[in-house]
């Protein structure tokens, strides 16, 4: 039972509970797309007769024919009717759309082994002008029509001509004279019937009934049942035996396909939701710190105690700073269960203090969009932050006048240590603003700044105050961007290599820590928790996922550019 468990547990973890109801219900809903939004044009039929017309000769034989030993008139034509049968083909319009002419690849085809045909009509079209379209694009056939003679006959072989030959045929039997099977000029034997210039309304149907004759070499006398449809309708149009459903059809492989999704799902869940693993310690965990990364951390939290359901983990968003500072005032017995996340490493000075590095993370100088620049040297931008440049125009000659207003953090920030100290050289300016568009704070400041909670409040105001600069971590960037444009600019015309994570000398990123006091034991609860974050598979794609780079391969080897920092 343990196997069955990690096995669940692993493909679970692998695949999504998310990811699996989402193809259960892309499944289901497989079959009604195609039907009505991929295959909207198709052309159903149904064989609803096809029996001999049920006329025998062993009553028919007249006195006269009787007595002389020959057939005679009746006994003729008693033989004739024993060898003719009816075929009634209903054929609808299934689809959602009108079907013309056009639509037709290759005109819908009947054939029917070798019986001959002798009559056809059109039955139940619904009004006498569309009984005589349908009528009219009645074309007949033999099977070697291949030929270049036979298809210039076809053409000429419509209704009118079949039923000439029709009564040609019953004056002769009745008469008592045979056709010769061999001359096929002479009487023409055609064998399909094609339904050329074929075009339905929506819904609409009609029936095609064929009047057939036995070949005189039938053997046993009984009818033959064979009938054959053949025809393509254009943009993947679908031609239909109603009576011969497949055995193998889209709905049932995609209602097969969400059974066993949703059946290893609720398996999973029943199966795999108890705690297993002897890395799983029961008891309580606090993370707090990076708003940057908490987010995150609650994400990879959830996983753990669901996997784990006797740990309980909460996580704080209190700022780097603030949280290895809280973390480092905490007596031993009660920081056995607590770890702060920091952007970067921490400044103060506790020996105590225990670090993992978890993710890189990248970060990025951000404008509004009407700012007239894509990058920034590092000296330009020392200059705008001390007040040599107040306007976007002293960059921008030709440009109008642009007020520059900068949005930061406040001084517990990890992101703002890390602006500071990495890319402006240089601590920010004091706060003159409180609206982020006047210095109605301090009046006789060189700029204009104001400061915010959090890395998204200040993406979101950049992205809304015309002028504005900021600073803000990539998947924050990227998150806001869903909403409206914000721009990025490049750092001496650096830009991070995300792909081979290498020194391109672009300055604005760091490394993630988790903090702890002291090292942990791996029997606790903390100690676990940061295993789980350091080697487990669905933590690393959780960092990916959500924009960071681990600081560990999916291997376990150490990612040489976290040690840089």
């Amino acid at each position: 039972m343990t196997e069955i468990r990690d096995a669940l547990r692993a493909v679970l973890d692998f695949l999504g509970a998310g990811n699996l109801v989402l193809g259960i219900v892309l499944l289901i809903a497989t079959p009604f797309v195609d039907r009505f939004l991929i295959r909207r044009k198709r052309v159903s039929y149904r064989v609803h007769y096809n029996s001999k017309i049920g006329l025998g000769p062993e009553r028919l034989a007249d006195e006269q024919g009787a007595q002389s030993g020959q057939p005679g008139q009746f006994g003729t034509l008693a033989r004739l009717m024993d060898r003719l049968s009816i075929v009634v083909i209903r054929i609808r319009n299934t689809g959602g759309y009108d079907i013309s002419a056009d639509d037709f690849e290759k005109p819908l085809t009947f054939t029917f082994g070798k019986r001959v045909v002798w009559n056809a009509r059109i039955s139940e079209a619904g009004s006498d002008e569309v009984r005589e379209q349908l009528r009219e694009g009645l074309r007949f056939f033999r099977h070697d029509s291949g030929t270049a003679g036979a298809a210039r006959e076809e053409r000429d072989n419509n209704l009118g001509t079949v039923r000439d030959k029709m009564t040609q045929r019953m004056v002769r039997w009745i008469g008592g004279q045979a056709p010769a099977p061999r001359e096929p000029e002479a009487e023409p034997r055609w064998h399909g019937v094609r339904l050329e210039r074929l075009s339905l309304h929506r819904k609409q149907k009609f029936k095609l009934v064929v009047v057939l004759e036995e070949p005189e070499d039938n053997p046993t006398g009984d009818t033959s049942k064979e009938i054959a449809a053949s025809g393509k309708l254009a943009d993947n149009g679908i031609i239909k035996d109603e009576k011969s459903p497949r055995r193998i059809t889209l709905a049932r492989l995609t209602g097969i396909g969400a059974l066993v999704l949703t059946v290893f799902l609720m398996a999973s869940l029943l199966l795999a939701s108890p705690p297993v693993g002897d890395d799983c310690v029961s008891g309580e965990v606090s993370v707090e710190g990076s708003s940057v990364f908490i987010p995150t951390m609650g994400l990879i939290a959830g996983d753990y105690t669901a996997r784990c359901g006797d740990t309980k983990i909460t996580t704080t968003s209190s700022g780097s700073i603030g949280g290895a500072r809280d973390l480092a005032a905490l007596e031993p017995d009660q920081a056995r269960t607590h770890g702060a996340l920091s952007d970067g490493r921490y400044s103060g000075t506790h020996p105590q203090l225990r670090s993992q590095q978890l993710a890189i993370v990248l970060y990025h100088v951000v404008v509004n969009k009407d700012v007239p620049v894509d990058n920034l040297p590092t000296s330009t931008l020392k200059q705008i932050f001390d007040g040599t440049i107040t306007d976007w125009q002293q960059l921008d000659p030709d440009g109008p006048s642009r007020p520059i207003r900068i949005v930061g953090r406040g001084s517990d920030s990890g992101t703002r240590q890390l602006f500071e100290g990495s890319v402006l050289g240089r601590a920010e300016p004091a706060l003159s603003s409180n609206d982020c568009q006047t210095k109605d704070r301090d009046p006789s400041a060189k700029v204009v700044r104001c400061e915010l909670r959090s890395n998204k409040d200040i993406a979101n105001t950049v992205m809304d105050t015309p002028g504005a600069i900021g600073y803000a971590d990539a998947p924050t960037v990227a998150e806001v961007r869903k909403r409206g444009s914000l721009k990025a600019l490049t750092l001496n015309g650096k830009v991070f290599d995300s792909v081979g994570v290498s020194d391109t000398g672009y300055p604005f990123w760091t490394v993630e820590y988790l903090y702890t006091k002291g090292e942990p034991a791996k029997d606790t609860a903390l100690g676990a928790f940061a295993e789980y974050l350091h080697d487990n598979s669905t933590a690393r794609l959780r960092l990916k996922d959500a924009g960071f780079i681990p600081c560990t391969t999916p291997e376990g080897a150490p990612v040489a550019l976290c040690n840089t920092r």
